[in-house]
């Protein structure tokens, strides 16, 4: 987490020197991966549907981070929603279906610093897992 943090500082200072977009999503499964095939597909799918210049995390074992440079809040969302609809219509080896949660926040959007994007962001995944899950959720 401290490194996904410190990759965090970095894109809000590039996104604030270039007057710049930089969003967060943090997101976990709603209930737990069964083994690591699922795991595994779970990461293959979010590598197929991010940019290879988004930067991917796994936080904890339940929890993953994604830093979304140059992205504003619209197009986060997009990214979000497609990644989170790619999960759900997925049939993962062990013959079941997953979703996941999602939390976001876009600076300078919604924020205006690292940290405030990190525990925004963070405070949007509590807001999607309390709606039920499956879904995703940006400050208004």
């Amino acid at each position: 987490k401290e490194f996904f943090d410190y990759l965090a500082d970095l894109e809000i200072m590039r996104s604030m020197r270039y007057q710049d977009f930089a969003t967060v999503l943090l997101l976990e499964p709603d209930k737990g991966f069964n083994n690591g095939s699922d795991l595994k597909s779970f990461a293959h799918i979010m590598r197929d549907e991010l940019r290879t210049s988004d930067i991917i995390g796994r936080l904890n074992h339940v929890r993953f981070g994604i830093i979304l440079p140059h992205t504003d809040l619209q197009s986060s969302f997009m990214a979000g929603e497609r990644l989170r609809k790619r999960v759900e219509d997925y049939l993962f080896s062990t013959g079941y279906k997953h979703t996941i949660s999602l939390g976001g926040s876009c600076f300078p959007t919604n924020v205006t610093t690292s940290d405030n994007l990190v525990s925004t962001a963070e405070e949007m995944l509590k807001k999607a897992k309390d709606k039920g899950g499956n879904t995703i959720c940006f400050p208004q």
